[in-house]
């Protein structure tokens, strides 16, 4: 459906529900050029879906706003999806990863925490993903509304803005934020900014 839609800009699937969703917002879209790579996502392939994107935020220093159970921020981009990231319950909860330098970004992912109640994974909703080549200048690059359900895997492209350093994932209302893993792929170009 997401294929066949020219509006759609999210998409995700979870194996234990066997369901799938996609947003048609119209706060963002998929461009024509990016229909092969949603192809390649479709085909569980893509982590070497585009020769020119590489994955940025792996293993680079990340925060948030606070720590529940030891669950720190540096475990939603240690490549293991069977740990994450987790913070108190509080307004506007929210994690951020330095990327080191400014990249251009084509796509985030975002793997929901696979462990838990349904209710756990519907914590994931309402959710701002922000962009910016520094912390006073960001830009909002998505809205996931949700909610989300245990394990699921999330998809987005930033619209018109694209060039940043920081990726921030923030709840605009009152919950806890974990995810298990975080992927920002950006143009794989010797020239981009440091």
């Amino acid at each position: 459906m997401c294929l066949s839609d020219p509006h759609c800009c999210l998409a995700s699937y979870s194996k234990g529900a066997s369901t799938c969703r996609i947003d048609t917002s119209e706060r963002c879209c998929v461009e024509t050029e990016t229909l092969d790579e949603w192809r390649f996502i479709q085909r569980n392939s893509y982590h070497d879906c585009t020769i020119n994107l590489k994955e940025v935020a792996y293993d680079k220093p990340a925060e948030q706003s606070s720590v529940f159970s030891g669950c720190s921020a540096s475990r939603a981009v240690d490549g293991n999806v069977n740990t994450y990231m987790h913070t108190n319950r509080e307004q506007s909860s929210y994690w951020i990863v330095d990327l080191g330098k400014t990249y251009q970004i084509k796509r985030i992912e975002i793997f929901n925490r696979n462990q838990g109640s349904k209710t756990t994974g519907e914590r994931l909703r309402d959710l701002d993903i922000i962009i910016g080549p520094s912390h006073n200048e960001t830009l909002i690059c998505a809205h996931y509304v949700g909610p989300a359900q245990l394990g699921v895997h999330l998809f987005f492209k930033c619209g018109h803005v694209e060039n940043a350093r920081y990726v921030k994932l923030r709840l605009t209302g009152t919950n806890y934020l974990h995810v298990a893993e975080v992927k920002v792929y950006a143009v794989n170009d010797s020239s981009t900014k440091n």
